[in-house]
């Protein structure tokens, strides 16, 4: 029976056969790999997996009674801010310098993306070859910046899985300078031994997020924004 392999953003996770497949709830945007493909394809585009993909249904349109009555609902909002910012205009001079320490909504964004920076860089393989008797060449790691500003670099952890499931050894890359939305690949050490890697983000540096991201570092409870350098 065919199985297929699951590409989690940071690992690589599976194999699993079609039932399986259905009970992790793939979408078509999901990366799967199987022997028989040269390379990862998106669930979408793999026949035999399309009545196993969970739908999303479209949002449901609004009524022209319903757009009424949101549009008169948005017309005196926006009457009443005008009003209230007339108003306080005087106000807001006079406390300018307060205002300039307020947290503005690129602050707001910014530090959204530094907590959600293990789903922004995703990590995957290519189709590495396993050797018959164990052992694992031409391997190369691909990171992908899904977001608007520069990494400075990312190290990604690279463990080499034995046979039995234990960790041969671990190697880590580095990688330097990966502009917004583009992706980099590096090659990874051979081995003689193993079957199989698994891989994970360690760290990840940007100095226009002011992120400071280690993998090491466990968040402390309640701090709403853990990855910010110099804290």
């Amino acid at each position: 029976m065919k199985k297929y392999l699951i590409n989690k953003g940071n690992e690589n996770i599976g194999p699993f056969n079609k039932e399986e497949l259905k009970a992790q709830k793939i979408n078509k945007e999901t990366l799967v790999w199987t022997e028989e493909m040269t390379d990862w394809k998106k669930a979408g585009e793999v026949d035999e997996l399309k009545a196993l993909l969970l739908t999303i249904p479209p949002p449901l349109k609004k009524t022209a009674k319903e757009n009424k009555v949101i549009n008169s609902k948005h017309l005196l909002i926006a009457s009443g801010i005008v009003i209230v910012l007339l108003l306080l205009s005087n106000i807001v001079m006079s406390n300018s310098n307060a205002t300039q320490n307020k947290t503005t909504p690129d602050d707001s964004q910014i530090r959204q993306i530094r907590n959600h920076i293990t789903d922004l860089v995703q990590i995957r393989t290519n189709q590495y070859t396993i050797d018959g008797w164990g052992g694992i060449t031409n391997l190369d790691i691909i990171v992908k910046n899904n977001t608007d500003y520069p990494l400075n670099n990312v190290t990604v952890a690279i463990d080499y899985i034995k046979e039995n499931g234990g960790i041969f050894k671990t190697e880590n890359l580095t990688f330097e300078d990966i502009p917004p939305h583009q992706d980099k690949s590096l090659s990874a050490p051979d081995s003689n031994r193993e079957k199989s890697v698994t891989i994970k983000t360690q760290n990840v540096r940007a100095t226009a997020l002011n992120l400071c991201y280690d993998a090491a570092n466990i968040p402390q409870v309640g701090n709403p924004d853990p990855y910010k350098c110099n804290q």
